[in-house]
């Protein structure tokens, strides 16, 4: 699926920049136009990923559940750009895969302060510029584990189900002021995380791809397609909602 969106002149900011999916959530947007803030705590990552010299690129290390940075960056981009029109809070920790009762309160807290309060952060002062502006989308990166549950995965799916309902909630409290929001729940996508968890992608498939009623894995670029879409003019009457690419996984 290629989408044809048209995001010339907008400025998108992407956490998590440095990952696969993030990078190519950013890839697409510049493809469609648009300029793009790289926000990323791994700023080697963030330097290995975007070499390019690139006027509409903006490399931006940050911790986003560091309220201070988070403000920086945004602060940094109003300055560089003049203007804000999407967020995509794609910043995420995986914990270690233990039962909730034996998890640690540092693993439980790590999984709400990265993958939730970060989101709502950089959300908090998105949404300013936005509000001003009187347009803007705010777009949560959350998981198909935000829907349904998997063993081993409870901090993490309980931030990602947080990241579903913050979305819901900007939705309501700014749509008035112009102001979309909606979270995308990817399933199991084939990015160098997985492959470190399963070894390969042979294996990763193997292991995986029958869980899917579509019979296989998704890749980065069907995230990203549907991110674009989310963004373009097409998707202007969806707010509030969340948007499954998980191979039919949460309709089984």
């Amino acid at each position: 699926m290629t989408v044809n969106a048209d995001l010339s002149g907008h400025v998108v900011v992407i956490t998590g920049a440095a990952g696969d999916l993030g990078w190519g959530i950013a890839q697409a947007c510049l493809g469609a136009g648009a300029r793009v803030a790289l926000v990323d705590l791994d700023a080697e990552g963030l330097a290995q990923r975007s070499g390019q010299d690139d006027e509409r690129l903006l490399r931006l290390p940050c911790d986003v559940a560091d309220s201070e940075q988070v403000r920086r960056v945004i602060d940094a981009v109003l300055a560089r750009w003049g203007r804000l029109d999407v967020l995509v809070n794609n910043a995420a920790v995986v914990t270690p895969g233990e039962k909730l009762g034996d998890l640690s309160l540092e693993h439980w807290q790590q999984a709400l302060d990265i993958n939730l309060t970060g989101a709502w952060l950089m959300s908090k002062f998105a949404l300013g510029p936005m509000r001003r502006a009187g347009r803007g989308l705010v777009l949560n990166i959350a998981s198909q584990l935000g829907s349904v549950a998997a063993p081993g995965r409870g901090a993490y799916g309980t931030s990602k189900a947080g990241l579903i309902a913050l979305a819901r909630a900007i939705a309501v409290d700014h749509a008035d002021e112009g102001v979309r929001s909606v979270s995308l729940s990817p399933g199991a996508v084939l990015t160098s995380r997985v492959l470190r968890r399963y070894g390969d992608a042979e294996t990763a498939r193997h292991m995986l791809a029958s869980r899917y009623p579509v019979g296989r894995l998704g890749e980065v670029e069907d995230i990203a397609q549907m991110a674009l879409f989310l963004m373009s003019k097409s998707a202007s009457f969806m707010t509030g909602v969340d948007v499954r690419v998980d191979g039919g996984y949460t309709a089984i």
